[in-house]
């Protein structure tokens, strides 16, 4: 997921910026009505159930699945997506879906949280929200924390869900909005809820190093077997003269993190992997990490470059354990030695942009094929 990264302060504002917008904006489908009120009732007009669909009930409408932002969560086929927005009306007169999407950057899952809190408190005639956030997983089992505001403005109900994602960098939001005098709060946070049910991430899935081919910065090729052999051209055109061939290792996520920490040859420990992480997830410019990024990405120096979001699970340790150098079919010389490459995989360059950790310099493989 490619983004412009603005300065980390305004990661609270970048999630609030639509959380008004929907009254406005969907409070019905523009092709049907043309303001956002709902159409009066007549005599004759029964008004919307709010008791929610029995299970298995033969109406039932089937469930699409809608991808967006690097996440995927399940609707209704019969709502209708509002024009530009991951925001669905309903035939209640009622609005679902994903409001929000920030990266959590260097904040502390609670402080941010509380920040967000404080702000929406001011925003509503009634408001109540959790204290805290509270452990959940997502249906693919990714890890989060979660938290509820409920508020009312001009007779509208908002119920919001607050989902953070730390190993995927992600702060959702997922609101509903209901005219407070159709619907109950618990019918409408039901709802909801079930819709986050179905959340699954779609950063950082699998791995994209291995068994896979690449072109380096210095013009080399790696060749990555599936079986865990390796071989590394001098030249991307030539695979006769000069290669070296060995055995790989991959790791990803908090196993990369645990396997660099482990190798204390390297005296990489693990707080400073942690604060390494943290200072990128505030937003990620290829070719090499410098003091002066945090500035950047912070908002305390002018930055126009274009970053890239990275998370815990697009983080790569990749070891390649040298065991023969080929010269020529006729001079093989036998033995070698390992090297550490560590750093993170960007999907939308199809690029690992990774730190020698035994030269201390950065390379960049980009993606050419699968290995045959």
């Amino acid at each position: 997921m490619k983004t412009q990264f603005t300065a980390l302060k305004k990661t609270i504002g970048l999630l609030l910026l639509a959380v008004m917008l929907c009254l406005s904006a969907c409070g019905a489908p523009a092709d049907q009505v043309e303001d956002s009120a709902p159409p009066e009732q007549t005599k004759d007009d029964t008004p919307p159930s709010s008791e929610p669909a029995a299970a298995g009930a033969e109406d039932t409408p089937s469930k699409v699945t809608h991808s967006t932002q690097g996440i995927t969560f399940e609707v209704s086929e019969d709502w209708l997506q509002a024009e530009g927005m991951d925001m669905f009306y309903t035939d209640k007169n009622e609005v679902y879906g994903l409001n929000g999407v920030s990266p959590l950057g260097s904040y502390e899952p609670q402080a941010l949280y509380e920040e967000l809190s404080a702000y929406y408190s001011g925003q509503f005639d009634t408001f109540s929200a959790s204290e805290e956030l509270t452990a959940w997983q997502s249906s693919d089992g990714v890890d989060c924390l979660t938290a509820d505001i409920t508020g009312v403005y001009e007779s509208v109900l908002y119920c919001t869900k607050v989902i953070i994602a730390p190993q995927k960098n992600l702060v959702l939001t997922f609101d509903a909005q209901a005219y407070k005098d159709r619907q109950e709060v618990t019918v409408v946070r039901l709802v909801l809820n079930q819709l986050c049910e179905s959340l699954t991430f779609e950063i950082g899935t699998k791995d994209e190093i291995t068994g896979n081919t690449f072109l380096c910065g210095d013009g080399s090729q790696l060749c990555l077997q599936d079986g865990g052999d390796f071989r590394w051209y001098q030249s991307a055109e030539d695979h006769e003269h000069q290669y070296y061939e060995g055995v790989y290792e991959v790791y990803r996520g908090q196993e990369a993190m645990d396997q660099v920490a482990s190798m204390t040859e390297y005296g990489l420990t693990m707080e400073e992997l942690k604060q390494v992480l943290a200072a990128n997830m505030n937003g990620y410019i290829p070719g090499g990490s410098k003091p002066s990024d945090f500035l950047y990405a912070t908002g305390e120096l002018e930055d126009d470059r274009e970053r890239y979001q990275v998370c815990l699970d697009t983080f790569y340790a990749v070891i390649l354990h040298n065991q023969r150098l080929v010269s020529s079919p006729e001079e093989v010389r036998e033995g070698g030695n390992s090297t550490l490459y560590i750093g993170f995989y960007l999907p939308e360059l199809g690029m690992a942009d990774l730190t020698n950790c035994n030269a201390g310099s950065n390379t960049q493989w980009t993606f050419q094929e699968k290995t045959a």
